[in-house]
């Protein structure tokens, strides 16, 4: 077995996420003195890029976490100073760890179109062709209008609410799960889209089958490699599970509760460097112009610009001379909100995750708020705050 060569910043991240805790770092001219910051890499414009994505977030009020890889692999992390002051800080040693929510179907969809092409399957294939327990009745909906909630599956949120707020399909996951969201299929949507929650439980039994994996396995840390730059080697990605649900950061009822009933749907976890090696992966893919993702970066005007488990559309930042391409995937669950960026064509990205339900991030598209002007700064280095 040759000797593992660990490339900066990898060499960092591996000691932060196996084995040691994040340390302030001392930055003149820091405008936000209080947060938690962790810089890895040189770079003068991708460090200013990323300090000021952070001290614009910090000050408009952000309470949580942010990774930004602002362009070579310089990659920021920070933790804001209110989170600090109310004890919400990861455990001595070791990185924090997020429920993922709904990034969980931006890595389903990502980890299954490679693996529909070793099958020899195709998005248009019918769910009913791979999932040998499909009910009889209405037409099996495909690969694709699961990907894209056209598939006129019932809803989770449809059940009944229970005393502490939530649908019972997510309090009692023993009646509900899978078999419940395959029966009852109503026709799909003539035009638009519906999100619904179960389109990504089936997905998440479709990859089982065409994998010979659980999901579980498919969407947790990848196995051990000899490859030179296999970044993802130092994953944190698991499934929560009521076993594991107290691990999570900040992690409070009723989530712990509910998460895990939402399955390939929403109940992956992992630190935001997670979420930072995965855009890694991506726009790796998206430039080499490998066939079977390119659907992952075609959004659709009609669907809003959804592409498949994320939204991609060209738009021009404020500030910014020119447009740039943007992916973009939120997630919700309770007072858990979190919201990845990916620019692919300038390789830079920046993952927020928050325990305040209420933030505004706002739309990007509309080229003012929040989010609007992060994404300017990530782009360009413009943006007003």
């Amino acid at each position: 077995m040759r000797p593992m060569r660990l490339p900066s910043p990898i060499l960092a991240l591996a000691c932060l996420c196996a084995a040691t805790a994040p340390v302030q770092a001392q930055d003149e001219g820091e405008e936000v003195t209080d947060a938690l910051i962790v810089v890895w890499g040189g770079g003068a414009p991708e460090s200013v890029r990323a300090k000021a994505i952070r001290n614009f977030a910090f000050k408009r009020g952000f309470k949580g976490e942010i990774a930004i890889d602002a362009g070579n692999r310089v990659i920021t992390m920070g933790l804001s100073p209110d989170m600090r002051r109310e004890g919400y800080v990861p455990v001595p040693g070791k990185a924090a760890i997020w429920p993922f929510a709904s990034l969980t179907k931006q890595m389903l969809a990502a980890r299954l179109l490679p693996e529909l092409k070793n099958m020899g399957l195709t998005l248009d294939t019918p769910v009913s062709r791979i999932l040998p327990r499909w009910p009889r009745g209405p037409a099996a909906p495909t690969v694709r209008q699961l990907l894209q909630h056209r598939s006129g599956l019932r809803n989770p949120e449809d059940t009944p609410v229970g005393a502490n707020g939530w649908p019972a399909f997510y309090n009692a996951p023993d009646k509900h799960g899978l078999g419940w969201c395959m029966t009852g299929r109503a026709a799909p949507p003539a035009t638009g889209w519906r999100y619904n929650n179960c389109d990504y439980i089936v997905l998440g039994a479709v990859l089982e089958e065409v994998s010979l994996e659980k999901v579980e396995y498919m969407l947790g840390p990848p196995r051990t490699s000899d490859s030179e730059d296999d970044e993802t080697r130092y994953s944190r990605l698991t499934m929560i599970t009521p076993k594991n649900a107290e691990s999570f950061y900040a992690m409070k009822s009723p989530e712990r509760e509910v998460i895990p009933a939402y399955g390939a749907s929403g109940a992956l976890g992992g630190t935001l460097m997670d979420v930072i090696f995965f855009n890694w992966g991506q726009m790796r893919a998206y430039k080499a112009g490998r066939p079977e993702m390119k659907p992952m970066w075609q959004g659709d005007p009609e669907l809003g610009y959804m592409a498949l488990g994320q939204w991609v559309f060209d738009v021009q930042p404020p500030g910014c001379p020119d447009p740039v391409k943007v992916a973009e995937r939120r997630g919700a669950i309770g007072q858990y909100r979190l919201h990845n960026i990916m620019l692919p064509d300038l390789g830079r990205s920046m993952v927020f995750a928050t325990i305040e339900p209420n933030f505004e991030f706002g739309e990007i598209w509309q080229g003012e708020g929040f989010m609007a002007q992060a994404v300017a700064m990530l782009a360009c280095g413009e943006g007003k705050e």
